[in-house]
């Protein structure tokens, strides 16, 4: 009956830590998260869409699969959708 006991105090603080550690993470997301909006509301030149780093030159390449087609701005070797070789 002791050892019993033991496990449930045990797995009842061990729940009570993981919650406690969620909300603390939950919290430092929130905050960061604010933190990066702040900075994109308030940057200079932020009306502009970020872009992928292939499609500010314009780098479209189609998937030769004729089931996919999938247009792809990365320049990856295989396409991200079906994983033919391009």
């Amino acid at each position: 009956m002791h050892g019993n006991l033991v496990i449930v105090v045990l797995l009842v603080v061990l729940g009570c830590a993981a919650l406690v550690f969620g909300v603390i993470y939950l919290c430092f997301q929130l905050v960061a998260g604010l933190g990066r909006g702040c900075v994109r509301l308030f940057r200079p030149g932020s009306d502009r869409p970020v872009l992928p780093s292939g499609a500010e030159r314009g780098h479209q390449r189609m998937c030769p699969n004729p089931r996919c087609r999938k247009i792809d701005i990365r320049s990856g070797r295989f396409c991200s959708q079906c994983g033919v070789r391009i």
